[in-house]
């Protein structure tokens, strides 16, 4: 059984890739495909995210595993072991594929089709490549609005680096107790 998935960009208007995939391949096979497809870095997070019927984002399909054994929360599955079938269907053909986690920008994966291969290649594989894909990460001064950066450290002024008898003034020396050694061997002769 072969999936085709349209990815499109609610930044970019012209932009739509459309992406056959084998329904035992993994979430993490679609996700390297849509970096192939858009030239993407692949090394940067992301995550596939179902979108229910009042548009709210659903189970996260995410780039790697992040779950504790202590953690219950069933709503995250990781791509490697997510398979294509078990996560998107006809009855819920929407997810979205968030790769710009600090802007939260994503591109919107629609199922239009499923049925069986009539081609021996290899999938998953890019059937349509239209117009350029937004810039992966967004990283400008509207990003930043919202974070007080007034209370971060930004004195740039160095320290001299402390030296041995810094650290040893630290401490207390009045230890005037118990026997006192000048090397090694007094302390052998204790023993």
């Amino acid at each position: 059984m072969i999936y085709r998935f349209k990815i499109t960009s609610t930044k970019v208007e012209d932009f739509e890739r459309e992406i056959e995939i084998g329904h035992e391949q993994t979430w993490l096979d679609m996700h390297n495909a849509i970096q192939e497809s858009v030239g993407f870095d692949s090394s940067q997070m992301a995550s596939f995210y179902q979108i229910g019927a009042d548009g709210q984002r659903g189970l996260e399909i995410a780039l790697f595993e992040m779950n504790t054994e202590d953690d219950d929360n069933m709503n995250v599955v990781a791509m490697d072991v997510a398979m294509i079938r078990e996560f998107s269907s006809k009855e819920n053909p929407d997810l979205i594929y968030v790769f710009d986690f600090f802007s939260d920008r994503h591109f919107n994966v629609e199922l239009i089709e499923k049925g069986i291969s009539k081609s021996t290649s290899d999938y998953p594989k890019c059937i349509v490549s239209k117009g350029e894909a937004p810039q992966q990460i967004m990283m400008d001064a509207e990003n930043f609005a919202g974070l007080d950066l007034g209370s971060m450290d930004t004195d740039t002024k160095k320290e001299a680096p402390k030296t041995a008898d810094d650290y040893l003034a630290d401490f207390d020396d009045n230890f005037n107790e118990g026997p006192e050694f000048e090397n090694l061997d007094d302390y052998e002769d204790i023993l």
